[in-house]
């Protein structure tokens, strides 16, 4: 039997922060602490946004501001819990990218749970529900406002791992386009290929269903077809919205069935070398296609089928080919990376990076529709290590 859940509560649309404000007086959630990244601060649609909770009876400490210069660590979020331990708060709302959205997220279950958030590394670890959390994306990527999963890295171990499951995902999620308007064009676009690895990866993975598949092939299409428009037009408010749009549908379908290959190898690229994850898996997210394609596999139909423009009357074959040439054609029209040459990755590092992925990231190559060994992790890094 496939089964599939949604926790957390969506706003979107122009009117989604009333409602959510709504929302939370109903609940009796007055007293709030913003959790800000701080390259946000001051920006127009930054102080907006606390200027219409405070405008609305709401009760608000002074943010507190997360430097998100690198994926949190497990002491990051130690660290930075006590920073909330004095305030009277009902919630927390997040403003930011995954890692500040993950960072808040723990420090809400810390709040009402004892110990150290390594101690909850793993899944449905939580024995109780932490601060209610309100996330405000400022990428189009992670999925973080709507998962049950907050990701850290153990600098002990140097793995990136998570806690996850039950009590982690936020109260609410909700997306607002124009505070993703600042987000550099290198972050939208590796943002935006992190989305579309997990809508990807949600609709080939083995323990993939009905739900997944409508959803990860439908926010594939919305992030293929916007992705563009907003690296070269930021302030396009309806490109923005569908990319946020899709990366939710992304984000929730692929946790609800996992991940594969592309997400597993660029884990520990991110730990031992400092790739970005959503560069990463682009990198790989091509040559993943290729390999499943070239070994029979014609589950990325569904996904071909919902691109705009697609020529419906083609064979299985020749429609599976065509997915994998539109998607290298847009890689290379948005200029992404090809290789992991500018990171000082070096063929003498394969070994390392092919060991480090099967010890850690085993599950994720389990999960691919065909055979996915060790000989085709060395494979695809050698052909993007210079």
């Amino acid at each position: 039997m496939s089964q599939f859940t949604i926790t957390t509560r969506l706003f979107w649309g122009t009117d989604g922060t009333l409602e959510v404000q709504r929302y939370l007086q109903n609940l009796r959630l007055k007293k709030l602490a913003f959790v800000i990244d701080k390259n946000l601060k001051d920006l127009e649609p930054t102080t907006r946004l606390l200027s219409e909770y405070g405008e609305n009876g709401f009760t608000m400490a002074p943010p507190i501001y997360f430097n998100a210069s690198h994926e949190p660590t497990y002491d990051d979020l130690d660290q930075f819990v006590a920073s909330f331990r004095t305030l009277e708060m009902d919630a927390l709302i997040a403003v930011g990218g995954g890692s500040v959205l993950d960072i808040t997220k723990g420090v809400g279950l810390l709040l009402k749970n004892p110990g150290k958030g390594i101690d909850y590394r793993g899944l449905d670890k939580v024995p109780a529900a932490g601060i209610p959390v309100i996330c405000y994306p400022t990428t189009a990527g992670t999925g973080s406002e709507v998962t049950h999963t907050a990701s850290f890295v153990d600098l002990q171990s140097k793995t990136k791992l998570g806690i996850n499951g039950k009590h982690v995902a936020p109260l609410c999620g909700v997306l607002r386009p124009e505070l993703t308007f600042s987000c550099p064009p290198k972050a939208t676009l590796f943002s935006g290929l992190d989305a579309m690895v997990h809508s990807l990866e949600a609709v080939s993975a083995k323990t993939a269903n009905a739900i997944s598949i409508l959803m990860g092939s439908k926010a594939f299409a919305m992030l293929y077809s916007n992705i563009s428009k907003v690296i070269t037009h930021p302030n396009d408010y309806a490109a923005r919205e569908q990319m946020l749009l899709g990366s939710y549908y992304a984000g929730i379908a692929m946790m609800n069935v996992g991940g594969g290959p592309a997400s597993g190898i660029s884990y520990p690229l991110g730990v031992y070398f400092n790739v970005p994850h959503g560069i990463a898996g682009g990198i790989f997210l091509t040559h993943v296609m290729e390999f499943n394609v070239s070994h029979g596999y014609r589950g990325y139909i569904p996904i071909f089928d919902n691109l705009p423009g697609s020529e419906l009357s083609l064979g299985e074959e020749s429609k599976s080919a065509d997915f994998v040439r539109r998607f290298k054609t847009l890689y290379a029209e948005l200029k992404a990376p090809g290789t992991l040459s500018d990171y000082g990755i070096r063929k003498s590092d394969i070994p390392l990076i092919t060991d480090l992925t099967l010890k850690q990231r085993k599950t994720n190559l389990e999960l691919n529709p065909v055979p996915f060994r060790e000989t085709d992790v060395t494979a695809i890094l050698e052909k993007v290590i210079a």
